[in-house]
């Protein structure tokens, strides 16, 4: 009993709760709201994980183009005047290669080691310790060095560039800028892929990605 000074009597106030329909109402509300939005959450975090590989394989692309385009000779003698003075020959323009294997090879796919995957938050660690790590000698090849490509930090993607080039004449290449990740760990990669050419007369790339089982 509680006294109502408005009323001037003693008023009997039940607490009233919340009925057994109105609790499985509000649970089941909350559990579509979370069939809805817990798919979207993951797909967005695995979404913004692919934006390393995109990135990064804009990055190769123009480091390869950069490559081709830059004149350089071969190693030799200049002749000397009174002979005519006949420089050395001009090197056959390409796309980056390891020099055991100029004509077709990759980079290779790094780091191969390891597996992102199983590293701490899916990512793989240069020059760390425990699942993921390995070692950043890894970047330490012919192809990522005339690329200057390399990861420093955590990353998802494992890179890779693969090339064939015709080193006769003015020299022609075509290559393909490539990344893997498995972004949720169930061994099934997500790929991206750029290719492009180049000859005497310009490099071209393809319109956008190549992409497979994005964000899986």
């Amino acid at each position: 009993m509680t006294f109502d000074p408005k009323t001037g009597s003693f008023v009997n106030f039940r607490s009233r709760g919340f009925t057994l329909i109105e609790l499985m109402i509000v649970v089941a509300i909350i559990g579509i709201l979370a069939a809805i939005a817990i798919p979207a959450l993951t797909k967005f975090i695995r979404k913004s994980k692919s934006s390393e590989a995109r990135a990064s394989i804009a990055k190769i692309y123009d480091a390869a183009v950069g490559f081709y385009q830059t004149e350089s000779v071969e190693r030799g003698a200049v002749e000397l005047l009174s002979g005519g003075s006949a420089p050395a020959g001009a090197q056959a323009h390409a796309c980056p290669f390891d020099p055991q294997s100029p004509t077709a090879g990759d980079a290779p796919k790094t780091p191969v080691s390891a597996l992102c995957a199983s590293g701490p938050n899916g990512r793989c660690i240069p020059n760390g310790s425990g699942g993921g790590s390995y070692s950043l000698t890894e970047w330490d090849t012919g192809v990522w060095n005339s690329l200057s490509f390399f990861q420093t930090q955590g990353h998802y993607f494992h890179y890779d560039f693969v090339y064939a080039n015709d080193m006769t004449g003015y020299g022609t290449c075509q290559a393909t800028a490539q990344a893997f990740g498995d972004l949720d760990g169930d061994l099934t990669f997500s790929t991206f892929e750029r290719s492009l050419s180049c000859e005497f007369i310009g490099c071209a790339g393809a319109l956008g990605l190549f992409i497979h089982n994005d964000g899986a």
